[in-house]
Formats: C-alpha cells, sequence, structure tokens
C-alpha cells in the first residue's frame, strides 16, 4: 500500500507535483515488473481532511496478476487521477496554520485493505511518502494505527520529504514495526529512494537498511492538548496523558485523590 501526500497547499510550497507523480509511477510500475504475485493499492492524503483510494492493480482468478495489470499505468491512467485529486480546492486554512496530511486516515485505510486480503498475500507492507508537517491532534489515532500495524506484522515504511522535515510519527511507526525511515532531499530522488529501500525483501532489508542516525522522537502528545510532551501526568485508570494536574479524567471519568 502506498500512501502519497496529494495536498495542494504543500505542493504550492514545495513544488514538483508532476514531478512526484511520474518519480511513484516509475517505482509503481518497476515493483509490479518485480514479479506477478506483487500488487499495488494507491492511497492520497489530501487537503480536504480525507483519504481517497486511487489504484488497484488487478489479479487474476489464481491470484496472480494478469497480463493487462500494468496497463492502467502505462495508460497514465493513475498520473491523471493524482492530478485531478491535487486539483481539487484545498480546505481553507489560516496563512499561520502549519499544512498537515491526514496521516490517521490513511494509515487507516491501509490497515482495513490489508486485513481484507491477509489470506490471499504474503504479510503486506505501507510505504508513506509525507511532505508536511505531522498534526498533534491526530497522534491517538496514528499510534492506534501502528499498534495494530504491529500485531497484524504490517511493516510500514516512511519516505519524507525534504531535509528540514522530521515526522515524530513516521518514525514511531517504522521503528515500531520494523520498517524503514528514511528522507528524500527532492521529490526528483523519490524512485531512487523507493527502489533502493522499499521494493527491497525482507533478506535483502536487512543488509540495505540504512539505520536512523537522528534517533526517534518517542515524545506522547497530552490529550488535552494535543501537545508533545517531555514529562507529563499519566491516568492510573485508562493511561491517558496529560501535560497538567487534573481533578478527574476526561478520558474515563476517573478522580484522582489529591
Amino acid at each position: 500500500m502506498l500512501v502519497l501526500e496529494t495536498n495542494p497547499e504543500y505542493w504550492r510550497v514545495a513544488g514538483d507535483l508532476d514531478v512526484a507523480l511520474r518519480q511513484v509511477l516509475i517505482f509503481v510500475n518497476a515493483h509490479l515488473s518485480l514479479s506477478k504475485r506483487n500488487r499495488v493499492v494507491l492511497i492520497a492524503m489530501h487537503a480536504d481532511g480525507k483519504c481517497h483510494y486511487l489504484y488497484e492493480s488487478g489479479s487474476g482468478a489464481d491470484g496472480a496478476a494478469d497480463a493487462e495489470t500494468l496497463d492502467p499505468i502505462q495508460r497514465d491512467v493513475g498520473k491523471k487521477a493524482l492530478a485531478a485529486l491535487a486539483a481539487l480546492p484545498a480546505a481553507a486554512s489560516r496563512a499561520d496554520a502549519r499544512v498537515t496530511a491526514p496521516l490517521a486516515a490513511a494509515l487507516s485505510m491501509a490497515m482495513c485493505y490489508a486485513n481484507a486480503h491477509e489470506a490471499a498475500r504474503a504479510p503486506p507492507r505501507v510505504v508513506c511518502v509525507q511532505g508536511s508537517a505531522d498534526h498533534s491532534g491526530q497522534y491517538i489515532p496514528v499510534m492506534n494505527c501502528i499498534f495494530s500495524a504491529q500485531r497484524a506484522r504490517v511493516v510500514v515504511d516512511a519516505c519524507v520529504l525534504g531535509d528540514d522535515c522530521e515526522s515524530a510519527f513516521l518514525q514511531q511507526a517504522a521503528h515500531i514495526t520494523g520498517g524503514a525511515y528514511y528522507k528524500a532531499r527532492s521529490p526528483h530522488e523519490l524512485t531512487q529512494r523507493l527502489l533502493c529501500v522499499s521494493s527491497a525483501d525482507a533478506s535483502a532489508r536487512r543488509a540495505l537498511l540504512e539505520r536512523n542516525q537522528r534517533g526517534v522522537d518517542f515524545r506522547a502528545s497530552c490529550f488535552c492538548h494535543k501537545k508533545p510532551l517531555e514529562t507529563g501526568f499519566v491516568c492510573s485508570v485508562c493511561l491517558s496523558i496529560y501535560c497538567a494536574e487534573r481533578g478527574a479524567c476526561q478520558t474515563c471519568d476517573a478522580e484522582f485523590e489529591e
């Protein structure tokens, strides 16, 4: 499952959306060409707060990809779908608001697809290409998706666009599920980075997987203000986290003694 950011607010600043689309489609074609059993699903993270299935490679009755699997992508159906989606109006936002993507919704869709096709295929992998910043308000649903992926043995790879962008959510996703967290300095590098890391099988990844030299940001976000915390207060009943002392838990209504 390939999750791609199509947020026009992000690409309006970063530019090169067409380049990113071409690079991603080259990777998709290459992955499908490696084996007849390979399948690809494209999921777009858009600015309307929703995610969209854009493309799913076909399969034959015997579980192997049919002869026409590559044709839709080669005819640029995938590219046209992505371009049309990126042309949708962005959600209204303040000038000082941070540009974010609905990562939790995208991961949820990927996990639903993985669960629906679990019996037919080998354990799937999620590859998330994101350039915008994390949204602290998504902390709880994103972590739920990460732990669901860990339990289902779904590996989550993360490719973050840009030198100055980091994603604590995707760092934790890759670390917890045994995936790779890596960066592409520009959209022009997407094909190379995706092929070198995310297309490798389990045995090759042990030799090729680059270690994260920056470390993993394990900070949790408080449930009250959705801000990352170094230290906080934890509810002893439901493990909700707060940045300040409270009389009662807003999640489970447990009362705290003074």
